[in-house]
């Protein structure tokens, strides 16, 4: 699991990375919680360890900041009171879970294991789709490249969905209506090259190797490289 420790208090940061990494997880640190959310929002975690009480942006905002940025990041927020009204505060900013400072190395690795198997239904059973360096999360609705979270409408990301996993196959224009537009009255195929365009923009701009194919005449396939 990669997670993301946004912690200020160098004391328990030690506390929270060796806790940690003694289970092996795969550790990043932001000392405030502006650098924090760019982390967050620039690289793929499974989780994020928040404190509440930071420099530069508080925890509640970078919660706020990246619900607003549609991230479902699970959040484990971490807080020095206990208080009911500020563990509200915290959990209707989007926090997904809410620990007093200190907190028990027991109770806390429990809370994380239980975050994370929330998330995906099971450690053994992530909604992952994946070929060369682009991944999706079909469950979160989230995908990346080279570990670079790529921003995606709806639609932009039924249509690469439905290309990854039809990946090395020729799909048609008519396919693709059928299956990301449903056949509606006012699909066409010009709107598929529209959206084709757009997830190259986005998938395939700023890298050597390109994904997304044509087959002239014919349609569109997703291809890894050679």
């Amino acid at each position: 699991m990669k997670i993301l420790l946004i912690q200020s208090d160098t004391g328990y940061l030690e506390f929270l990375y060796r806790t940690l990494a003694e289970r092996q997880y795969t550790l990043e640190i932001a000392s405030d919680g502006y650098t924090g959310l760019a982390m967050g929002l620039h690289a793929r975690f499974d989780l994020i360890v928040l404190d509440a009480q930071l420099p530069r942006m508080d925890g509640l905002d970078v919660i706020r900041r990246l619900r607003q940025e549609n991230d479902s990041t699970p959040v484990l927020l971490l807080s020095n009171s206990n208080e009911s009204a500020d563990k509200a505060k915290g959990l209707y900013a989007g926090a997904d879970d809410y620990m007093g400072r200190p907190c028990d190395s027991d109770e806390l690795l429990a809370r994380i294991y239980a975050l994370h198997r929330r998330r995906t239904g099971g450690f053994n059973a992530p909604s992952i789709l994946s070929i060369d360096n682009l991944e999706l999360n079909v469950a979160e609705k989230v995908a990346y490249r080279a570990n670079q979270r790529i921003k995606l409408t709806a639609r932009e990301f039924q249509l690469l969905e439905f290309l990854i996993k039809n990946a090395g196959r020729v799909v048609t224009k008519a396919q693709i209506l059928e299956k990301v537009w449903d056949n509606t009255p006012i699909s066409s195929t010009n709107k598929v090259e529209v959206y084709i365009n757009f997830l190259r923009k986005k998938i395939d701009r700023d890298f050597d190797h390109k994904l997304i194919h044509t087959a002239m005449g014919v349609g569109y396939l997703l291809r890894a490289a050679n």
